[in-house]
């Protein structure tokens, strides 16, 4: 929860806009959803009607989930304000923009909203995949502005991934850290770069799932299943590169040259990284470092600590 009330705007009413206010919201924020879309006024009062619905729906399922009291519903509902114009802007110390991924829309955007703003107010881009190189010089005082990337859904999921741009100040990034984790969430710092961590992730594994399927090697309702009991609960609780080092470096690097080879495609060839490790014999805690360090007690630890928290997310799914 924050410690004092901030006023923050979400710049777009669609899907994730609205989690985002509702996050703002739970979090204890006066939060302005607004709708900058040219619309007649009874379009706007049906999309922010719709948003309202939806937000009202969600909360309504953190309470009954046990995530949020009961009694905090009705507040965090009036907490968010509807906007059809930058009315109150001037107010915000934190502007998210949450609008749909085209480059010119949200440089025209930021272009007009940064005028609008207070001077030490935060303007993020909420983008997925544009990174703040591509939009920062359309903001009137680029050193107040960064991305920030919320996964949908952005009320649930805690991380969001911060990218500042070449003129953002540090200072500007560690008061967003520090609103982000008021908020409950879990900021990850990343640097400017296409796709930042989680979607330039995310769109190899998307697409290499439907490869599954028009191969014919799988149904899509079989490589749900098999991810959400293999990858998905095991990366619940062990990093990427937590298992990359517990399996073995040796065993990526071993791995990914036999497939590369069997499809006859280099995108699973390893990575030059993957390479340097193998050449200095550095393939996890069996070695004693691996991308990480396993020193000492080192390895028992952090093997321990993986296997009880793998072991209490199999209580939890067995007693529902």
């Amino acid at each position: 929860m924050t410690t004092r009330v901030i006023t923050a705007a979400v710049l777009g009413p669609g899907r994730i806009g609205r989690q985002i206010a509702l996050a703002c919201a739970v979090g204890g924020c006066r939060v302005l959803l607004v709708d900058l879309k040219d619309r007649a006024p009874a379009d706007h009062r049906a999309v922010f009607a719709d948003a309202r619905r939806e937000v009202a729906r969600d909360l309504g399922l953190m309470a009954e989930e046990g995530v949020l009291a009961s009694s905090e519903v009705a507040s965090a509902l009036d907490r968010i304000e509807d906007r059809a114009d930058l009315t109150g802007l001037r107010d915000c110390a934190f502007v998210q923009e949450a609008l749909p991924e085209f480059t010119d829309l949200k440089r025209q955007t930021f272009a007009r909203v940064s005028l609008e703003m207070a001077p030490d107010a935060i303007l993020a881009s909420g983008s997925s995949t544009i990174s703040p190189a591509h939009l920062a010089d359309a903001v009137s005082g680029p050193e107040r502005f960064l991305g920030t990337h919320w996964l949908n859904p952005a009320h649930i999921i805690p991380l969001v991934e911060v990218v500042p741009g070449a003129a953002t100040t540090p200072a500007v990034v560690e008061r967003t850290l520090a609103f982000l984790e008021g908020l409950g969430k879990v900021p990850v710092r990343c640097a400017d770069s296409p796709g930042f961590i989680g979607p330039r992730l995310q769109v190899l594994l998307m697409n290499e799932a439907v490869r599954l399927v028009e191969e014919g090697v799988a149904t899509p309702e079989d490589v749900d299943r098999a991810f959400r009991a293999g990858m998905g609960f095991r990366y619940a609780t062990v990093g990427i590169f937590e298992f990359i080092d517990w399996g073995g470096v040796d065993i990526l690097h071993r791995a990914s040259r036999f497939m590369a080879q069997a499809l006859r495609d280099e995108r699973f060839a390893p990575a030059r990284l993957v390479e340097e490790k193998i050449a200095r014999n550095e393939l996890g805690p069996k070695t004693g470092r691996g991308f990480f360090d396993y020193a000492g007690d080192k390895r028992e630890t952090f093997e321990t600590a993986k296997l009880r928290a793998l072991l209490r997310q199999v209580r939890r799914n067995r007693d529902g």
